[in-house]
C-alpha cells in the first residue's frame, strides 16, 4: 500500500508541473479592436448584396428551367399523343391486313381443293369409262 500512496503522489507532482510550464509560456495578444468588429459589421451588407443578387439570378435560371421543363414535356405528351394515335391505326391496319391474308390464304385452299375435286372426279370417270368398255368388250366377246 505504501508503494501505490507513492506513485500517486508522484503522479500529482508531474502534473503541477506541466501546469506550471504551460502557464508560463507566452500568451499571444489579440489585434482586433473595436473598429475591426465595427468594420466586420459594415462589410457584411455588402456581401449580404451579392449573396442576394446571386441567389436572385440562380432563382431566375430556376424558373426558366422550369418552364422550359414544363413546355417541353407539354410538346413530349403532344407528340407521344399522336404517336399512340398512329399506332393504334397501324395496329388496325395490321389486323385488317392479316385478316384479308387469311381471307386470300382460305380462298386459294378452296381453288386448290376444288381443282383437285375435278382432277379426281374426271380421273375417275376415266377409270370407270374404261373398267365399263372393258366389260362390255368381255361380254360381248
Amino acid at each position: 500500500m505504501n508503494f501505490r500512496g507513492k506513485r500517486n503522489y508522484s503522479f500529482i507532482w508531474i502534473l503541477m508541473v506541466l501546469f506550471a510550464i504551460s502557464i508560463s509560456g507566452p500568451v499571444p495578444q489579440a489585434h482586433a479592436g473595436f473598429w475591426d468588429w465595427v468594420t466586420g459589421v459594415s462589410e457584411l451588407p455588402s456581401d449580404f448584396n451579392e449573396l442576394k443578387s446571386k441567389y436572385d439570378q440562380i432563382e431566375q435560371n430556376l424558373n426558366a428551367s422550369k418552364e422550359h421543363y414544363e413546355t417541353v414535356m407539354q410538346q413530349l405528351n403532344i407528340e407521344n399523343e399522336q404517336l399512340r394515335l398512329k399506332n393504334e391505326q397501324l395496329t388496325e391496319r395490321l389486323l385488317l391486313l392479316e385478316e384479308e391474308d387469311q381471307q386470300q390464304k382460305k380462298h386459294v385452299r378452296l381453288i386448290i381443293q376444288g381443282t383437285l375435286t375435278l382432277i379426281g372426279l374426271l380421273l375417275l370417270c376415266f377409270a370407270v369409262t374404261r373398267v365399263l368398255r372393258v366389260m362390255v368388250w368381255r361380254r360381248n366377246r
